[in-house]
């Protein structure tokens, strides 16, 4: 981080996690959007399928303020997509 111009502070906050909210604010925003969705969208997650899971909400979370041209970008990308077989949908993830 030192060759980016950032310099790196750690906090260990031990036993003083009600403080964590505070000095941690978009760590906790993040993970509690992930838990109600999750909870609310997907009805649980297997661990099977937990990283397609947080492709998803990742994606989601990244594009949260482009809806403008979501209906462009999706069908976009719906054109351009190979087909997914379900067979290969529901495989085990390799790699």
């Amino acid at each position: 981080m030192a060759g980016a111009g950032l310099r790196h502070k750690r906090l260990v906050i031990g036993p003083r996690r009600a403080l964590a909210p505070r000095l941690f604010p978009w760590s906790h925003a993040v993970f509690s959007n992930l838990k109600s969705w999750l909870a609310g969208t997907s009805h649980g997650v297997s661990s099977k399928h937990l990283a397609r899971y947080l492709d998803e909400f990742t994606h989601r979370f990244n594009e949260r303020g482009r809806d403008g041209a979501l209906v462009h970008r999706v069908l976009t990308s719906a054109l351009c997509a190979e087909p997914l077989p379900y067979r290969q949908l529901v495989a085990e993830p390799s790699g």
